[in-house]
This record gives structure tokens, C-alpha cells and sequence, in this order.
């Protein structure tokens, strides 16, 4: 095979690798004198090791994630190609070896290869937030216009819109047999039977503009982040409407009750999990109660940083209930808060949001954190901030479905093609890059590096069966483990392992005792692994379960509507440059339109082809017009509601002479033409 210059050989080797699924990195090369190349070759991105850096002595009490981030794409693969010019001027392959020592990217994360990115004209101008050429006057409409345009669109959707919302549940049910829905948004069955042994339910979300309250199902997955399982929306928070979300959300599932579910609190929501999930522990989500603070304690504390700090120390930082129970009464008393009725009924349920109640419950790292909610919020509230009818909604609901699926993608494909900076020279850290995920092994790495520093055994008791090992840290706790030597287990009184699967240090100091080079497989925790999703995952029906179905066709069109647009992008960046270049190409474009001639395309088909799916003329399912969610404000009045809210009261009150029992639509100085002064 012969080629006519570098770029060719460059462009066929990294469609080479693109498809096989690696990342190519650009290595030796000889010029002649006149600056031709004489032969290249290009290399595996993951050929040869970096350098070792000397680095200082890490301080586990300071979290160095610069440190910690860095990760080695180097692990020394000999793949490469090497070309070579001959006595002709072109470029044959002389040397070309394909075996690689390390995974290859699968189909699903091709895109993520570095060597096969670009920022395309297209990103460009959608990062740089341009108008269009020319400015405002060259865009063809107001922003009045387009409202218009929407609300002639949410008319049209109108009467259609909760039957084009089943409908369109129908199709994707047609592509993916695995998915569920009952009138009902669910997307997430792979991943709930993947990560589904904890799991957060929200009702707190706004809702959309039938007052009907969205309801998300989430989680945690490999990674640490939140994860999609499924959503619902409701037109009240009754005990029996919960009964059927909880009910509906088992069938989908396939009967897998959590082992923990979490909550806001809500008394119909209690009883409904009680009813439905009687083997479910159910806790109640402390961001929401922490949330909830500022306005029950009053504004004299409000700026109170000591008084802040106490409260998360009492509620993050105690261990024991005793710790909790003497720091919150000590906190009522300082601050005279003792006759707060909040904080009582808080108290009251105490053992349902403060950790040290259920430190040996296992909570899979679900337990929100302020972060973790906030990011959550700030997630879903991205499409049902406003007012949205139900196709609208899942127009706005794909998008950042399929963001999360990508960010997942994209610590996959870090987890599973670097290695994370080891900090210590014991095998067992080592060992623990290769198991866990990037998140994961930072978590563990901090328990190494305590382990290492800070932990010492100070007494050890011999029983029958087991032994005892009192441990100190760097908290000034005296820690137990609990050493079962016929099966290698061990019990730490800190119950870290319990809570997240994630060996503590003082276990981590035992492992080193017992010179163990690995970590057993007891405390290797299954969700926490890098190929913990790799088995595949059937439904009760068994259907596979895929994170997104779609037809070969459908995948077809949008990678050839992708390529389209980017290329006209191209050309446009391009031709903008030269008043005879836009002449060119409006010239080419208007010969283009010909094909396609806008007038045969009514109104009603330009919208179906903007919300990708038909508006039906037969309507089996209306959308509801009688709902009411708790915890909402009520609707804004209309003037018919207030004319007809005073007429009931009997005391509507005229705007022109201020008398009370008539309005101004039947007021008698308007009929006498005493009203003259409006126009």
C-alpha cells in the first residue's frame, strides 16, 4: 500500500486505531535536508512510562487532589507503525505491530479517543454564543416572534399533549423491549440493577403546569455519582397515590426491594413504604432537614459561625448516640432553643436522619451530603424549573439523561484506560488501583495513607476464637477490630466497611500485619469495582437491559445529520471570509432548496418535525386538569377567579366609583357617562 504524502498515512493510521480502539501518539521521525520526511512512526498513545517524579512526603490530614487527580496513561505498549519514503516520493508501511498489553476502548467510548477529537466550526460557534452573521437585524425575528411561535406550539399540543407523552413511550418500547413505563417516566432499570440496593426518592420538585409533582428515583454508581433509576409524576401526595408509585416502580424493577430507601420526610409517603417496602429501611434525607434550619431557629443566630459549626458537629461529627444526644442538648441549652417545637419534633425522630443511629447500616454512599443534593437539585430542576406540558418535558428530560450516561461514559473510559498516582510503596494500595474505580481508590488511598501514619495497636486480646486489637487513629479514638482468624474476616468498631464497603484504615493496618499483598475478596465491595457493570442484566421477562436503546436506522440517520451539519459549518467558516465565497455558496444552497421545498410543509409537520413525533388526532389520554400537590403555592388568580371569588363573598368593589357590590363592567356612573375621564 502506498501513499502520496504524511497526512495520508497519519489519516489512515488513525482510522486504524479509531476503529480497532486506541489513541495514537506521534513519535520519531527523520527529515532530509530539504525538510522531507524520511520515515515516522506513530505509536500507541499508551507506549513507554513517564518519568518518575521524586515528590515530598504526602500528609494524609491535607487532601492533595492535585496530587491525588493525576492519572498515568503510560503503561508500555509496543504497538506502533512505522512508514518509510521511497525512491519514488512515497510512503509505503514498512513495520506495523498490532498487539497491544492493555484493553482496548469498546464501541460505546470510540468518541473519547484523544488523537480523534476536534473541536468542529460548529462547537465553535455554539461555545462562543454567536447571534449569526451579522448581527440582530440579520436574524429574522424578535424574541416576541418566537414567543409567539411557542405559544401557538403549546395551543396546538394542547388537548394531545399527555396521549403524544404515552405515545412516545410507546415507540421507544418498540426499540428497547426492556423498557418499562406505566405512565411514567423510567429509564433506569440496567443501572437500579446494578447500584438499586439504596436508593433516594424526591417528591420536593416543582411541578409542571398541570400542578402534577415530579418525582425522581436515584441512587449511587461506581463512580460516586448519582445515578438515574426511574421517575414518576403525580397528581397528589395521597397515601394511595404512593401506594401505586411504590407498587409500579416494584413491577419495573422486577419485585427488587432496596435494601434502603431515603427520603423528605411526608406522613403519606411513611405509611405508603410501610404498606408497600416492609423489608426496605427507610431514613430520611438530612439535606432536606439541614436545609430546613435557618428559618425554624430564628434570625438572631443566623450569622452565628460558632453556633454553625456546633450544629454539624453534632450532626456529621458524633459517633455514639450518647456523643449525639449530650452535644444536642448542650446546643438547646446554650442558645435558650429549648422551647423550639421544630427542633423537638426533630429530636423526636432522631434515629431516622442522624448517622450515628445507623453506622452499621449499609447506605452504598448515598447518604446526602450537601454537595451531592445540591448537585442533584440543580440537575433535575434544569428541565421542570418551569411550567412545562408533558411532551416539552421529555423533549428537556432526554437531554440531560443522555449527559449523565456520557459523564459516565467518560470516567469508564478514564477508570479503565489510566492509572491513578500511588503514594505509598505497600502492594496493598497497589493493588487496590486495580479493583476499585478512580472515586472509589481515592477513598480507599486516604484510609492507606492513615493506616500508614496514624494507626497503632495498643492492646491485643486472645479469645478462643478470635482476637481483639485495640487501635488508635488519628481522631484520638480507641478503635476495636475484631481479628476472626479461622476465616481472615475483620470487625472494626468504626464500621466505615459497613457503611460504604470501603475497608477502614484500621482494617487496612491488620492487612499489613497479616502481610497480605491484596485485598481479600470480602472487602472487595462488587459496585465499587471497575467492572462491576460488564455482566449483563435482564429484566423478568428477560429482555436485556441496555442504558439506551436506539434502531440501527435511528442511529444511522443521526450520525449522517451529525456529519451534515458539521459540514455545512465547515463550508460556511470557510466561505465567510470572501464576499464571492457567500455568493458561491448561497448560490449552491439555493440550487439545494430546490429539493426540499418548504411550501408542501404545513404548520402542524414543521412542529411534529420538531418535537419528533406525531400530534394525533385521536386522543384516547387527556392530560389532568384537577390536581393538587402539597407543599405548593396555590395558582396565581385569574381576574375571572377574583371577580368570581368577590361575587361569592359579596363584596366586589367597582374600580370607577369605588362602591362595593357591582364592578366596573356594570357600574352605573359608567352607564351615565360619568366615567369620562378613561380613554
Amino acid at each position: 500500500m502506498l501513499f502520496d504524502d504524511v497526512e495520508s498515512v497519519q489519516e489512515f493510521y488513525m482510522n486504524y486505531a479509531h476503529d480497532i480502539g486506541f489513541s495514537v501518539r506521534i513519535g520519531q521521525q527523520k527529515l532530509d535536508d530539504n525538510g522531507v520526511v524520511q520515515w515516522k512512526r506513530f505509536l500507541c498513545a499508551r507506549q513507554g512510562y513517564r518519568k518518575q517524579q521524586t515528590t515530598a512526603p504526602v500528609d494524609p490530614t491535607k487532601k492533595n487532589k492535585k496530587a491525588q487527580n493525576t492519572r498515568e496513561t503510560r503503561c508500555g505498549c509496543e504497538a506502533y507503525m512505522y512508514f518509510k519514503r521511497n525512491s519514488e516520493g512515497k510512503y509505503k508501511i514498512g513495520a506495523l505491530h498490532e498487539d497491544h498489553n492493555h484493553e482496548l476502548v469498546t464501541p460505546s467510548k470510540q468518541h473519547l479517543l484523544r488523537s480523534k477529537r476536534f473541536v468542529s466550526e460548529k462547537a465553535k460557534t455554539t461555545l462562543l454564543l454567536h447571534v449569526g452573521a451579522g448581527g440582530f437585524e440579520y436574524v429574522g425575528c424578535t424574541k416576541k416572534d418566537l414567543q409567539n411561535y411557542y405559544s401557538d406550539f403549546r395551543n396546538k399540543i394542547k388537548d394531545a399533549d399527555a396521549q403524544m407523552f404515552i405515545d412516545q413511550f410507546g415507540r421507544l418500547k418498540e426499540v428497547d423491549p426492556g423498557f418499562f413505563f406505566e405512565y411514567e417516566v423510567n429509564d433506569g432499570r440496567k443501572n437500579y440493577s446494578h447500584f438499586g440496593d439504596v436508593v433516594s426518592f424526591d417528591s420536593t420538585y416543582s411541578t409542571n403546569q398541570y400542578d402534577m409533582k415530579f418525582a425522581p428515583f436515584t441512587g449511587v454508581n461506581h463512580h460516586m455519582q448519582s445515578v438515574f433509576f426511574g421517575a414518576a409524576f403525580i397528581a397528589d401526595e395521597k397515601i394511595e397515590s404512593y401506594v401505586w408509585l411504590f407498587q409500579t416502580f416494584l413491577r419495573a424493577i422486577g419485585e427488587k426491594h432496596p435494601k434502603l430507601i431515603i427520603t423528605d420526610e411526608d406522613a403519606s409517603m411513611r405509611a405508603a413504604i410501610a404498606s408497600v417496602l416492609p423489608s426496605t429501611m427507610h431514613r430520611l434525607c438530612m439535606w432536606h432537614i439541614m436545609k430546613k434550619f435557618p428559618e425554624k431557629i430564628g434570625p438572631h443566630l443566623l450569622q452565628d459561625e460558632e453556633f454553625w459549626k456546633r450544629v454539624n458537629l453534632c450532626v456529621w461529627g458524633s459517633e455514639t448516640t450518647e456523643e449525639f444526644e449530650s452535644r444536642w442538648l448542650a446546643l438547646l441549652s446554650d442558645y435558650n432553643l429549648g422551647n423550639n417545637d421544630w427542633l423537638e419534633g426533630r429530636y423526636r425522630i432522631r434515629e431516622s436522619w442522624i448517622p450515628a443511629y445507623f453506622k452499621d447500616i449499609w447506605l452504598g454512599g448515598i447518604l446526602r451530603t450537601t454537595s451531592r443534593s445540591e448537585s442533584a437539585n440543580s440537575f433535575f430542576n434544569r428541565f421542570i424549573g418551569r411550567k412545562l406540558a408533558l411532551i416539552e418535558f421529555w423533549l428537556r428530560f432526554d437531554t440531560p439523561l443522555q449527559c449523565q450516561r456520557q459523564e459516565e461514559l467518560i470516567h469508564d473510559n478514564t477508570t479503565l484506560h489510566t492509572n491513578p498516582t500511588l503514594l505509598t510503596t505497600w502492594e496493598i494500595e497497589k493493588h487496590g488501583s486495580y479493583v476499585f474505580t478512580h472515586e472509589v481508590f481515592e477513598k480507599f488511598q486516604e484510609e492507606v495513607l492513615a493506616a500508614r501514619e496514624y494507626c497503632d495497636s495498643q492492646s491485643t486480646t486472645e479469645l478462643e476464637d478470635r482476637k481483639i486489637v485495640t487501635m488508635t487513629d488519628n481522631y484520638r479514638r480507641i478503635r476495636e477490630v475484631i481479628c476472626f482468624s479461622t476465616e481472615q474476616i475483620y470487625k472494626c468498631s468504626c464500621m466505615l466497611f459497613e457503611s460504604i464497603g470501603i475497608p477502614c484504615r484500621h482494617i487496612i493496618r491488620m492487612f499489613r500485619g497479616a502481610r497480605l499483598n491484596e485485598i481479600p475478596q470480602h472487602y472487595i465491595t462488587k459496585r465499587w469495582m471497575k467492572n462491576c457493570k460488564r455482566n449483563h442484566a435482564f429484566d423478568s421477562d428477560g429482555n436485556l437491559l441496555v442504558e439506551k436503546a436506539t434502531s440501527s436506522m435511528a442511529a444511522s440517520m443521526r450520525r449522517k445529520m451529525s456529519s451534515a451539519q458539521n459540514k455545512f459549518e465547515d463550508i460556511f467558516q470557510r466561505a465567510k471570509t470572501s464576499e464571492e465565497g457567500i455568493d458561491v455558496l448561497i448560490q449552491n444552497l439555493e440550487s439545494l432548496s430546490l429539493l426540499f421545498d418548504p411550501s408542501t410543509q404545513t404548520k402542524q409537520q414543521e412542529q411534529e418535525n420538531f418535537i419528533g413525533c406525531s400530534i394525533p388526532n385521536d386522543v384516547q389520554v387527556h392530560p389532568p386538569n384537577d390536581t393538587r400537590a402539597k407543599g405548593k403555592c396555590k395558582r396565581i388568580l385569574g381576574h375571572a377567579d377574583k371577580n368570581k371569588r368577590q361575587k361569592d363573598s359579596g363584596s366586589r368593589k367597582c374600580t370607577i366609583c369605588k362602591d362595593v357590590g357591582h364592578d366596573r363592567r356594570n357600574c352605573p356612573k359608567k352607564e351615565s357617562g360619568a366615567d369620562t375621564h378613561e380613554s
